[in-house]
């Protein structure tokens, strides 16, 4: 709430009417919050993966991740090859989830050391849910899970080494908790959202521990509703998002009233506006010459965006035999 009003006093001083805006994550809480504080300002809006104000992120992550990793895991059984090699994922993965805690040993990402560590069911969940926010990642799962299962723990860490080493992946936890705690927390004993059948309470334990001792501001009531908008939106949400899934863009783009348009790319994750042909999107939107002319710019090269197939390792047999 604070921040959107630096913002303003950032347009005043610019000596500009109206800005567009382009949120992806939680930056389009933030695109909210200016533009119900500063309808009169936005010219047009762009959304990406939208995280709303109401949301309470620690109930709704473990509902959104579980169904994320369920239908990654239908997706391996609908899929020939993947469960040819695989077999019954979800009874691997059930398995593997039962054998924890573990010690186990593996090469370091980056070192390439052999080291010995415990892996828990937080921990493990943790990297499952890390690779699922990029499908192409996510591809490799099935094989890394089997693998777990197998007593080989390589897969997951590597995939989760490299869902860390993303620049975006990089959150000031000072920050991010002082967020957290004073917009989502207060609103997670009222959250419909119930909890995933793998991932649980886990997540939101760990926010209630760090909440009971940090700072938290005072949010104003007023920021958790959304307003129908006068100016155009353009809501993009990724059918497989373990984090700010459809859902919540559908409920938005309802509240924000006919002049939103919500798009879904369903093979992307989180965040779309990187896939192919959505910056072209994007611009054609914010430069598009009037109001109506930019909420029917053509979103349809989204619908040809295919779900990655699972990972096979190199060398694996073309008839589906195991790895040479």
């Amino acid at each position: 709430s604070i921040a959107v009003q630096d913002l303003d006093a950032v347009r005043r001083a610019l000596g500009a009417e109206q800005i567009d805006l382009v949120g992806a994550s939680y930056g389009t809480r933030v695109a909210l919050e200016y533009q119900r504080q500063f309808p009169h300002a936005v010219r047009r809006s762009v959304l990406d993966g939208v995280a709303p104000p109401d949301m309470a992120l620690p109930a709704s992550f473990s509902l959104d991740n579980q169904a994320a990793l369920d239908a990654l895991l239908a997706a391996c059984a609908a899929e020939a090859a993947c469960k040819r090699d695989h077999g019954d994922l979800r009874a691997r993965f059930e398995s593997l989830l039962a054998s924890l805690p573990r010690t186990v040993k593996a090469a370091h990402p980056l070192t390439g050391r052999s080291e010995q560590f415990v892996v828990g069911r937080d921990m493990l969940l943790g990297a499952v849910r890390n690779a699922l926010y990029a499908p192409q990642i996510a591809a490799a799962l099935p094989a890394a899970i089997d693998a777990a299962a197998g007593g080989d723990f390589a897969g997951l860490i590597g995939l989760n080494a490299t869902f860390a080493a993303r620049k975006s992946s990089r959150i000031a936890t000072g920050m991010h908790l002082s967020v957290v705690c004073a917009e989502d927390m207060p609103r997670v004993a009222t959250s419909a959202d119930r909890p995933g059948a793998d991932f649980g309470t886990s997540f939101a334990s760990f926010y209630e521990r760090m909440c009971a001792t940090w700072p938290r501001g005072e949010v104003p009531p007023a920021f958790y509703t959304i307003a129908a908008s006068a100016a155009p939106v353009l809501l993009l949400s990724g059918g497989l998002d373990p984090a700010t899934p459809p859902r919540h863009g559908e409920r938005v783009a309802r509240a924000l009233g006919p002049r939103a348009r919500h798009v879904v790319v369903a093979n992307a994750g989180h965040g779309v506006l990187g896939i192919g042909c959505m910056r072209d999107v994007l611009y054609r939107f914010i430069d598009a010459a009037n109001d109506s002319d930019a909420l029917a710019v053509d979103a349809g090269c989204v619908a040809n965006v295919p779900r990655p197939p699972a990972f096979r390792p190199i060398g694996a047999d073309a008839a589906g035999g195991a790895p040479a």
